[in-house]
């Protein structure tokens, strides 16, 4: 099958699929102690999170004829200006752009498939994920050699850095494995000092209870949580902005990750008064919609009084 992984190297590339690595289908027991961990000590996200260990591990319950999984990510960097009222605006994550990433990645993933079937032949299976099945899209990419696993928990290519959509398909070809990728943080810590929330400790942990990005996503919040998110109405992206695997990382020109600056910096009466019309209208397509109007027309309340208490003092009373 040498011939056709290669062949599926090529048509990858043709998908706009910018990274893509094949580790035998097994299950991931040497990260059974690392998931306890986060059980026994209460970090796992409060939003989207698996606690049955066995089923975030566990390969052939997924696929029980599994041989292959093909690993895949989409490089989403895009260098952003600072805006000029930067201080007073809130903040949305730039990986939410004007088409949800999950349909982005699906429709390069069922490509690629459509192609090895032409190859291979249709008597092969195939299942894809991206952020939508139990198991965990960085142990893939992680095992197939894309990237390894950085302090920030994110997974790192030494190339693209860590602005990557990851996905996954299982097979039941059998291709040769890649090799995982070595660790490359070294003594760096950039991304734990600069965690505002500190989430991120040391021996590569991360509370995500603590994370700007879950506190964002959360049905109910605090006053302290609330004010722990400064300025981001959605997602969080500091500990990467510092990684060096990212300041000279390529960036991407794909329309399909088309973020203007008046995307990310927005004003946060905008998106209190818009109404869930309006917010259908304008975050349909995007990754944020899911989360629906209320909760983000509540985060940007509540990055308001941030803004408003850290440069004005006080609360704002209309």
């Amino acid at each position: 099958m040498n011939d056709l992984k290669e062949f599926i190297k090529i048509a990858s590339d043709e998908e706009g699929i910018d990274l893509i690595g094949f580790a035998k289908a097994r299950n991931f027991t040497e990260f059974e102690k690392f998931y306890n961990k986060k059980i026994e000590n209460d970090y796992l996200p409060d939003v989207g999170s698996i606690r049955d260990v066995k089923k975030r591990l566990n390969v052939f319950d997924v696929m029980p004829q599994a041989k292959t999984i093909i690993a895949v990510g989409v490089s989403y960097n895009k260098k952003i200006d600072k805006h000029k009222n930067e201080a007073i605006k809130g903040i949305i994550s730039h990986h939410v752009f004007k088409t949800d990433y999950h349909d982005i990645m699906h429709e390069k993933m069922h490509n690629l498939i459509e192609k090895i079937k032409e190859k291979a032949g249709n008597n092969y299976k195939f299942q894809c994920y991206c952020d939508s099945g139990v198991l965990d899209d960085r142990i893939a990419a992680y095992l197939a050699g894309i990237g390894f696993f950085g302090k920030n928990n994110f997974i790192i290519n030494e190339k693209y850095g860590s602005y990557i959509f990851l996905g996954h398909i299982l097979t039941d070809i059998n291709i040769r494995p890649d090799t995982s990728a070595q660790n490359l943080c070294g003594d760096c810590r950039e991304c734990i000092d600069i965690c505002p929330s500190g989430a991120l400790m040391d021996s590569y942990c991360l509370n995500s209870k603590k994370c700007i990005s879950n506190l964002t996503q959360k049905k109910t919040l605090s006053d302290d949580e609330q004010q722990a998110m400064d300025r981001h109405i959605y997602g969080c992206n500091i500990c990467q902005q510092v990684c060096r695997f990212n300041i000279d990382a390529p960036v991407r020109s794909s329309q399909s990750f088309s973020a203007d600056i008046e995307d990310i910096y927005v004003d946060c009466d905008d998106i209190i008064n818009m109404g869930k019309d309006r917010f259908k209208e304008k975050y349909e397509k995007t990754a944020m919609y899911w989360r629906g109007y209320d909760i983000i027309k509540r985060n940007a309340e509540a990055v308001k009084q941030n803004i408003l208490r850290n440069n004005y003092g006080g609360n704002y009373e209309g």
